[in-house]
């Protein structure tokens, strides 16, 4: 398998390059109204309403034959390139025609007022002859129509549009297209499946469109005579609307030529993926921010409800209040429109004691939990609000939410027993008896006071505070605050583990503790709850060989008797690897060992693409859960609210941002392998924050921002001007600030390998400038005198060591 990647801090394309035999499952791509699957194959596996919750097509796969022999034209092994937006197919018939797929969701930038792309699904396809001899090539298109629709969709055809027209009988409103950019030779509905299994050829199509049976088949004929050296190109396009034939057919006509499409995609991708980017000598934490980010464009749905995302792309219609807040925690550094939206839904959703819902439907806004006393939501919906308007600066919006953070925590005190812990009274099993985030444990009871969700009310009384502070509510935020710092004793007290000084699972609705040694050790480390001592205890327990996999952390470890690695009862979370629960630990361990916390952002990445057809991954897609013992994973391809945990644990873990006590501040993580970590185009406040860090020989920082809490020492430049930075070498990555008359350059180079390049800058600068350059293989700086403006320009030659770097500092002689 190969990855490529471009050089630069700024946007990078990125993509994976393998076999078209190495794939157990192709990408989930989606867009805002839509979601759509590839299979092993490369053939679309279905295509999903956002508005109805359900699937209106199923697969959608092309066959060829030989025009003039009518023999099959099989095709020889070729390749998938993955790209965040795209997928992309290519490969050889046995004539020796070159086939070219590509996969795409329409996805372009919203409108200022709101308005989204339609949905719709391009298969673009080139064929091209690259032999000597002229060739003919028929084509077949086959389509289900139905999806998981009802067994009764009728079917029209329109020559006008060349495309068919599909409508449930029961659900006259949901209709859907399928045709072609070009003419068609015949076409037809059928039931006759074999057709598409045929070694010979297909007779002429019947023009037909009345199949029985309510599930019909489509079939578009395509004809192409190939001179040599010549190509045919053709689009597939489906589509749909949920409110009637008119506006399906107007949805149709609506939908872009497939190059303006993915023009319009792709750049709506390299805007998004432009921001928070996120660079380290590791290019597999690299790769795994900016595939995080893709991940989770992927996901963002416009819902009759408003945006939101479901916990199951192209399955479910629930919106899950846990993951919405986990999710805000990425999604404020790249969509913060997004997250705001989506956090709204919930504050609008409250229930009137306070507590925060478990769910609802996107479609209708329906709303339900289990019949809890207290759950996660309520604290993580709290801490998830308090975290938008720290990275927004949104007094407005500050001031709209306070009344329900300020609810909810009142109700998290409301839910305490007389220890003084936040108790939970559920005596059921799986989600009607935990209270916290692996609910889904068959016969399995995590109730009574927990140390995860008191942990996350103990956050979000100290952020009640902080909102309070900020709003000049001073006398509820010492109440807040002092109620906070109760809950924390008590914690302490009564759910501190004087056997092993760790902390227990749980102390039982029957009032047992539970001295379970799980990875949900975690919260009270990323939540302040346990001292500098005893977080320093639990990182090293978590980071023993008993938990860890070569694709993660296990939830438990393998040691315990309690451990069962697979799917039923517990779905890998009593021993399977939860991909993202290693992105926590990483956040939590970044203080303590920042080498393990590298380790587990970059292997837990890198799982993805290590063999993906034996492990049933995607390379480049966050998939759920890994059995512990095989690592495969055995979830979804796709989890929707593991990519925004990794984007936040590299940006707040190991670039070291810290903004939850209301003000900024930044103390980088440095594996002590990693020489330098840059952080570039970050949303924050209005701003776009930009900075890198470096051991020249110590550690200094360079940054376009000042902040009073800087633990580093650092010099504070004006303007970020990487865009006009250009470097030679595919590895190597570059920034550039400029203050005036002074400018510093970074460049970075991610491989195992000595590296030669050519930092140029795209601009013009007049006089001279004194240089001087700091070498981390040499580990000084050296001065390299006067060099005229005109001559960065022409580049200044570099050699950088492997995973090494050079500081280039720039002052005009005046």
């Amino acid at each position: 398998m190969d990855v490529a990647s471009g050089s630069g801090a700024s946007h990078k394309t990125a993509y994976y390059e393998l076999a078209d035999d190495e794939l157990a499952a192709g990408s989930t791509l989606g867009g805002p109204l839509a979601c759509a699957t590839i299979k092993a194959t490369g053939a679309v596996e279905r295509f999903y309403s956002i508005e109805a919750g359900q699937e209106f097509f199923g697969s959608v796969l092309l066959h060829h034959w030989d025009g003039r022999t009518g023999v099959q034209l099989e095709p020889r092994t070729g390749s998938f390139i993955i790209h965040p937006e795209h997928q992309q197919h290519v490969f050889t018939l046995a004539n020796d025609v070159a086939v070219h797929e590509d996969i795409f969701v329409l996805s372009g930038q919203p409108g200022d007022d709101g308005s989204v792309d339609p949905p719709a699904l391009y298969y673009a396809v080139e064929l091209r002859n690259d032999t000597q001899e002229p060739l003919t090539v028929s084509t077949f298109a086959f389509c289900q129509l139905r999806g998981d629709t009802a067994h009764d969709v009728l079917t029209t055809f329109s020559k006008r549009l060349n495309a068919f027209i599909a409508w449930n009988n029961s659900k006259k409103d949901y209709v859907r297209l399928f045709g072609c950019s070009v003419p068609v030779r015949s076409f037809e509905t059928t039931s006759d499946h074999a057709k598409a299994v045929s070694e010979h050829c297909p007779q002429a199509l019947s023009g037909k469109t009345d199949v029985a049976g309510g599930d019909p088949l489509a079939v578009l004929e395509l004809s192409h005579d190939l001179k040599p050296g010549k190509a045919a190109k053709f689009t597939l396009l489906l589509s749909f609307s949920v409110r009637g034939k008119k506006d399906a057919l107007r949805t149709y006509r609506s939908c872009p030529p497939a190059d303006e499409a993915l023009a319009r995609t792709q750049e709506y991708y390299r805007d998004v993926l432009g921001r928070s980017i996120v660079v380290t000598p590791d290019p597999e934490v690299n790769r795994g921010v900016l595939w995080a980010k893709a991940n989770m464009l992927r996901v963002q749905l416009k819902a009759p409800t408003g945006w939101a995302f479901t916990n199951d792309p192209g399955h479910s219609n629930n919106s899950v209040a846990r993951d919405t807040a986990w999710f805000a925690y990425g999604a404020d550094y790249l969509t913060p429109e997004f997250s705001r939206a989506s956090l709204l839904a919930y504050v609008k959703r409250q229930e009137k004691s306070g507590e925060i819902i478990e769910y609802y439907d996107i479609r209708n806004g329906k709303a339900a939990d289990y019949g809890l006393n207290i759950n996660d939501n309520t604290p993580l919906l709290v801490l998830a609000l308090w975290h938008h308007y720290n990275t927004t600066g949104d007094k407005d919006f500050l001031r709209e939410v306070y009344p329900a953070a300020a609810k909810a925590a009142r109700y998290i005190l409301s839910q305490r027993n007389e220890q003084g812990l936040v108790w939970c009274t559920a005596t059921g099993t799986s989600d009607f008896g935990i209270i916290g985030w692996r609910n889904v444990i068959q016969d399995y009871r995590l109730s009574g006071a927990t140390t995860e969700v008191n942990s996350e009310c103990y956050a979000a009384l100290l952020t009640a505070s902080q909102m309070a502070r900020v709003l000049e509510k001073h006398e509820e935020s010492a109440k807040f605050k002092q109620s906070a710092e109760q809950l924390r004793t008590d914690i302490n007290t009564h759910l501190s583990n004087p056997s092993n000084g760790l902390y227990y699972l749980n102390i039982t609705v029957e009032g047992v503790p539970r001295s379970d040694v799980t990875a949900d050790l975690v919260f009270p480390v990323m939540f302040g709850v346990a001292s500098s001592d005893k977080a320093a205890l639990i990182i090293g327990r978590l980071s023993a060989r008993d938990f860890w996999t070569e694709a993660g952390i296990r939830t438990v470890p393998r040691s315990a008797p309690y451990y069962s690695p697979g799917p039923k009862p517990a779905y890998g979370l009593l021993g399977g690897v939860w991909v993202a629960m290693s992105f926590w630990y990483a956040f939590a361990a970044a203080p303590f060992v920042p080498d393990f916390m590298a380790y587990a952002l970059s292997v837990s990445f890198r799982h993805y693409s290590r063999d993906p057809k034996r492990n049933n991954t995607v390379p480049g897609q966050f998939s759920e859960w890994l059995h512990g013992e095989t690592l495969v994973n055995e979830g979804m391809m796709l989890s929707p609210w593991f990519p925004p945990r990794y984007l936040w644990a590299a940006i707040e873990g190991a670039a070291g941002l810290d903004t939850s006590t209301g003000s900024l501040s930044v103390n980088p993580r440095l594996a002590p392998d990693w020489k330098w970590c840059a952080v570039q185009n970050l949303p924050y406040c209005g701003q776009r924050l930009t900075w890198f860090v470096a051991r020249a020989p110590d550690m200094q920082m360079y940054a376009n921002f000042h902040s009073p809490r800087e633990s580093v020492p650092h010099e504070i430049f004006e303007q970020d001007i990487s865009d006009k930075i250009h470097a030679g070498g595919e590895h190597i990555v570059f920034l550039g600030l400029r203050q005036d008359n002074h400018m510093i350059f970074f460049a970075g180079n991610t491989s195992d390998r000595t590296t030669s390049a050519a930092l140029r800058v795209d601009a013009a600068f007049s006089g001279s400038y004194r240089v001087r350059v700091f070498d981390s293989l040499l580990g000084s700086w050296h001065d390299r005198g006067l060099l005229p403006g005109s001559a960065m320009e022409g580049g200044i030659a570099m050699r950088l060591e492997r995973k090494g770097f050079w500081l280039v500092d720039l002052q005009q002689e005046l």
